[in-house]
């Protein structure tokens, strides 16, 4: 149903093959909004250093807590980067850190824009080599996203350098997720109304909300996307792939020609980790309609750091912070 695409031509110049795969890419980003990649160019990403990267979640208690977002521990300052906790009694269950742009790059923090803040990282002494592995990932995700959106440029007929300039200096996101297994005290006075089929629920269903999410899962099952009938797929891992689905900010830029598919994870008494990246533009970035798709492409421009801030503060990880940013347009 989901298909694997080997993208290595989208590395090189035009020909029949790249085109092939740029026409495989829009139908999937399409028709169902997610899809398996393999090919990538310089993209050595191993078991040990998978392991390396997920042992974050070893930290002590102690020092995951220095990690913490503000709302979770009102000394830490950081507000919008950094760790979650666990919350028992919703439907979403899962533990895990939010990375920006500040890992690979000098980032300029405006005191009044949460979304320049640094990001609150494990010290090299805590997770030696943890580091420098997180910025070759974030590095080739980037570059990665990229390719992808000079693919989808050429298949909405327009200049496939035309996203180029909203991902300098971008902000996108590094997230490492944990999801354990859910015990009774989980699931508050919620449990019947978390289970799920034979399952229960890790994640409540959304689409994200912006433009591509590069996903790197483990073997466990759980992600599952929602079909054009309702009906949920199971999307199952496979080796030297990684997933991409694409946010309602896409769909809406594209003149709905992409598909922002709503998707959930769901627990079958296994735990699972997964390193989902988001491909964001520079939050000054004023996305504004693409003329080349016509006059229906229409909606009232805005900067992507507004948009942002909007719709990921509705989210439970992003929970009590939603007053502490203006709208800069």
């Amino acid at each position: 149903m989901i298909k694997n695409i080997n993208i290595t031509s989208l590395y090189g110049q035009e020909c029949r093959e790249r085109e092939n795969t740029d026409r495989l890419i829009f139908k999937a980003a399409n028709e169902i909004g997610f899809l398996k990649i393999s090919g990538i160019q310089n993209f050595n990403f191993n078991k040990i250093k998978r392991e390396v990267l997920l042992s974050i979640f070893n930290l002590p208690d102690k020092n995951k807590k220095k990690l913490y977002r503000w709302y979770f521990r009102n000394s830490n300052k950081n507000v919008y980067r950094g760790w979650f906790p666990l919350q028992n009694g919703l439907q979403t269950y899962k533990q895990g850190i939010d990375i920006g742009p500040d890992l690979v790059r000098e980032v300029v923090h405006d005191p009044e824009d949460p979304l320049t803040e640094e990001t609150p990282l494990p010290q090299e002494n805590e997770l030696p080599t943890w580091r420098n592995i997180a910025k070759n990932y974030y590095l080739s995700m980037e570059n990665l996203g990229l390719v992808i959106m000079r693919s989808i440029a050429r298949s909405l007929k327009i200049n496939e350098n035309y996203f180029d300039d909203y991902f300098k200096n971008g902000n996108s996101t590094l997230r490492l997720l944990h999801y354990p297994v859910r015990d009774k005290n989980s699931f508050g006075k919620n449990m019947q109304n978390l289970q799920v089929g034979n399952g229960y629920s890790l994640g409540k269903p959304h689409v994200d909300s912006g433009l591509l999410t590069i996903l790197q899962l483990d073997k466990v099952a759980g992600l599952q996307a929602q079909l054009k009938n309702g009906k949920w797929h199971e999307i199952v891992p496979e080796n030297d792939t990684l997933v991409m689905n694409f946010g309602r900010l896409l769909e809406q830029w594209s003149n709905n020609k992409i598909k922002a598919t709503v998707h959930r994870v769901v627990g079958y008494g296994n735990e699972r980790f997964s390193i989902p990246f988001f491909f964001e533009p520079s939050i000054k970035s004023y996305i504004k309609p693409i003329k080349e798709l016509g006059s229906s492409n229409s909606f009232k421009p805005f900067f992507y750091g507004d948009w942002l801030w909007e719709v990921t503060t509705q989210f439970i990880e992003q929970s009590g912070i939603k007053h502490l940013r203006k709208k800069k347009g």
